[in-house]
């Protein structure tokens, strides 16, 4: 106990570079791994709350960093591809017949954005299967397959990212993937999130938080970790209720929050400690927004957009209005019908939009959008361009998701035009918010995924979807390939659906046992998978509707169908 009281007094830092050896208990890896980890966040937290900056201060530096995208660019390659032969990247580069000095003219003559796109007509980009190192990378006579860890920062000396955060995937579908969160990386993309705060008018807001203790790894609270960068105080965290796998991991969670939570109190604004609220107990939230504006405040909290509807939706049927609050959601498309049922409680919402590993944010709610999930594109940390050449077709017609690769060396990942299954509409325009003032005018909307089930605010690949709907239940209740479906849907209120289509001609079955087995389907393989099932099962999320399978145009029936968020499928 001595120890552990130094620990979090914080005089002194652990031996062994913060970790706890835990390699002779006997314990399975994962679990060794995860032991390991909670005693990194107070020290790693400490530099990154005492030091603080102004909002002002953050969106003139980010107005600098702008003017230096092409030269990071290059700092990164340099520092990278081109520094090792053995590189992955390097191999694509060489195929391409693409040198040091050809990328140095192209972003001498085009800019980052320009060059990356001619770099990936050459084949310089990685899929998502390829990234995760469960299918090979093949470009014409180029076949290669990558280990994830490659891709780690730690791999490549000159790339100044140490991880205040890890988690570990379990390997299932290939080698396990460790997810680490950079506060380096966090410090950069607090400068955008001072022009959003201001763009949204939130910075005299009491910000509260909505989100489970999965701080190590949770993009919500990454997000009121910049927010509290920059001088806004966490003064509520609502823990929502969510599975996990046993005791082991419950702690670490736990532990992990709570150390947040004291150095967020300790060098910073003030953060506060997670309270429990059971799945019954939302409407403590309510009157809590309700109780601050009768005091005078107005509130924001950050959560996913199906917790912010759920709010909502407990709101409108109690009679408590959410005057005055703002949500600051993300996890899945904030949906015209989510926004409805938001503001028709009286309170307004702010769109994010992120992604795994290193909870990285993409877009930034536009305060004067045209479309509904309009956002600003991070463009200083991040430059996103199309796919040369559409992956799949979807219900509105083919399909060509974007690329992203990081421009900062503190990336605790190293990403060259690499593809997450994400696809949406990309424009420049003259909106007149904060968030173009300083300088970001690329913007970003109807975004989907034909990569990944994605509801609660957790995602689930579509690749482990093939063996499930086009074996595993044929096998136990008939039928064959192309007669099971999911679709990702949205009914009134906001709440979203993971619907399984059954084809007429299997027959009658039991749509319980047909859910049950879908659901232990769904958690095979991972802790993430375990998870996500879990919450779905809980939330009521997976139903079974009798009707056929959409097929595409060229006669394909995809076990994820993708429609435009929004709107149900033709037939309900």
């Amino acid at each position: 106990m001595r120890a552990r009281r130094t620990l979090f007094r914080g005089r002194r830092p652990p031996p062994n570079d913060s970790q706890v050896d835990t390699m002779n208990l006997g314990l399975a890896p994962q679990t060794r791994f995860m032991l390991r980890q909670p005693f990194v966040a107070p020290f790693a937290l400490r530099r990154f709350f005492a030091e603080g900056t102004t909002p002002d201060a953050a969106i003139g530096e980010l107005r600098r960093e702008l003017l230096t995208r092409e030269a990071r660019f290059a700092a990164l390659l340099d520092a990278t591809v081109f520094a090792s032969s053995s590189n992955p990247y390097r191999r694509l580069f060489d195929h391409a017949g693409c040198e040091q000095g050809d990328v140095e003219a192209l972003l001498a003559r085009d800019g980052v954005d320009e060059t990356l796109g001619t770099l990936a007509e050459g084949g310089v980009y990685l899929m998502p299967g390829e990234v995760k190192g469960v299918e090979d990378v093949v470009r014409g006579s180029l076949r290669f397959r990558l280990d994830s860890s490659e891709l780690l920062a730690e791999r490549y000396p000159r790339m100044a990212s140490k991880p205040a955060f890890l988690s570990q995937t379990s390997g299932s579908t290939g080698a396990p993937v460790r997810t680490p969160t950079s506060l380096a990386w966090q410090e950069r993309e607090t400068l955008a999130f001072a022009a959003f705060l201001k763009a949204h008018d939130l910075f005299d807001h009491r910000l509260a938080a909505y989100e489970p203790m999965l701080a190590g790894v949770a993009a919500g609270i990454q997000s009121v970790n910049m927010m509290a960068r920059l001088g806004v105080p966490l003064t509520r965290w609502f823990a929502r209720e969510v599975p996990v796998s046993g005791v082991l991991e419950a702690a670490y969670f736990r532990l992990t929050a709570h150390q947040i939570a004291w150095a967020g109190e300790r060098y910073g604004p003030g953060y506060a400690r997670p309270e429990r609220v059971r799945r019954d107990e939302i409407g403590r939230i309510a009157r809590w927004v309700e109780s601050q504006r009768a005091a005078g405040a107005r509130t924001c909290i950050r959560t996913v957009a199906s917790n912010a509807a759920r709010l909502a939706r407990w709101a409108l049927e109690h009679g408590v209005s959410l005057e005055g609050c703002t949500f600051i959601a993300s996890g899945e498309p904030v949906t015209a019908a989510k926004r409805r049922v938001i503001q028709e409680a009286g309170a307004r919402v702010a769109v994010l939009w992120g992604f795994e590993p290193g909870c990285v944010h993409i877009g930034l709610g536009c305060a004067r959008p045209e479309h509904g999930d309009e956002m600003h594109v991070l463009s200083h940390s991040l430059a996103v361009v199309p796919h040369p050449e559409p992956q799949v077709e979807g219900v509105d017609g083919p399909i060509r998701p974007l690329l992203f690769t990081t421009l900062y060396l503190c990336a605790a990942r190293l990403r060259i035009n690499v593809s997450n299954g994400d696809f949406a509409t990309l424009t420049r325009r003259e909106c007149g918010c904060e968030l173009e003032a300083a300088g970001l005018d690329l913007h970003v909307h109807d975004v989907g995924s034909y990569e990944k089930l994605t509801s609660e605010g957790l995602a689930y690949s579509r690749d482990q979807l093939f063996d499930v709907l086009e074996t595993r239940l044929p096998e136990r209740f008939g039928g064959g390939p192309g007669d099971y479906q999911l679709v990702e849907e949205e009914i009134e209120g906001g709440k979203t659906y993971l619907t399984l289509c059954v084809a007429p001609e299997v027959g009658q079955v039991d749509d319980a046992a047909l859910l049950d087995l879908l659901a232990a389907e769904l958690a095979l393989g991972s802790r993430s998978n375990r998870f996500a099932s879990g919450l779905w099962k809980t939330e009521g999320t997976l139903r079974v509707r009798r009707e056929a399978p959409h097929a595409s145009s060229r006669g394909k029936i995809l076990p994820l169908r993708l429609t435009r968020h929004g709107r149900q499928p033709r037939g309900d």
